[in-house]
C-alpha cells in the first residue's frame, strides 16, 4: 500500500520533468515538507526524493547537484535475520538522520551514508562516499570521502577563475580551454 511519501515522491519527479530548475525544486520540496528541514536559498537537481526523506535536514545555501544518493537507512538486518539464532534476538532496521549544515556543495553522484553532519562550510566533491561527518571548513572527495582542500582555498580559486572569464561569453571560455597549454 502507498504512503503519503510515496505520492509525494512521485508528483515531486512529474514535477521535475516539468520544471528543471534546483530552485524551483528546493521549494517546491520545502512547500511540500519534502524533508525534515530545509533552509532558504537551497538547490535540489536531483529528480529522485530520497526514501525515508524526513530523516534529511538542510540548511541554508545548500547546493545539490544531480544523482546525489542519501542513504538514512540499511537493510542488513534482512541477511542477520537469517543466521542461527532465536527468533527474540531478530535485528531491526538501522536509521539514521543525515544532517547538512549552511553554506554547502554535494557534487554529482555522491552518497551520503546515515549518521552523517556534514559542514557548515563544506563541499563534497563528485562521486565521493562519505561515510563520516565532514568538518566545518573542508572540501572532501574520494571513496571513503577524505579531506582533500580547504573551503576557504576553493573560494579564493573561483574567485581568481571569475575576474579572469568576467566579461567572456560561453564560446570565449570554450576557446580559451581548449587552446591553453596542456601539460
Amino acid at each position: 500500500m502507498f504512503k503519503k511519501q510515496d505520492y509525494l515522491r512521485i508528483k515531486y519527479f512529474i514535477y521535475c520533468l516539468k520544471n528543471r530548475n534546483g530552485y524551483a525544486h528546493a521549494e517546491y520540496l520545502r512547500k511540500h515538507n519534502g524533508f525534515h528541514s530545509m533552509g532558504d536559498n537551497c538547490f535540489f537537481q536531483p529528480y529522485n526524493l530520497p526514501a525515508d526523506s524526513q530523516f534529511i535536514s538542510f540548511g541554508n545555501n545548500v547546493v545539490v547537484a544531480t544523482g546525489v544518493s542519501f542513504i538514512c537507512h540499511d537493510v542488513i538486518h534482512n541477511v542477520f535475520n537469517h543466521l542461527d539464532h532465536k527468533p527474540e534476538e531478530l535485528y531491526k532496521t538501522y536509521y539514521d538522520v543525515i544532517d547538512i549544515k549552511d553554506n554547502c556543495f554535494i557534487g554529482a553522484n555522491s552518497v551520503i551514508l546515515p549518521g552523517v553532519t556534514i559542514g557548515p562550510n563544506a563541499v563534497i566533491a563528485a562521486g565521493a562516499i562519505v561515510t563520516e561527518d565532514v568538518a566545518e571548513g573542508t572540501v572532501v572527495g574520494g571513496v571513503p570521502a577524505k579531506e582533500i582542500g580547504k573551503f576557504n582555498r576553493l573560494i579564493e580559486k573561483r574567485n581568481m577563475y571569475s575576474k579572469n572569464m568576467r566579461n567572456k561569453t560561453k564560446e570565449d571560455i570554450l576557446k580559451y580551454l581548449w587552446n591553453k597549454k596542456r601539460v
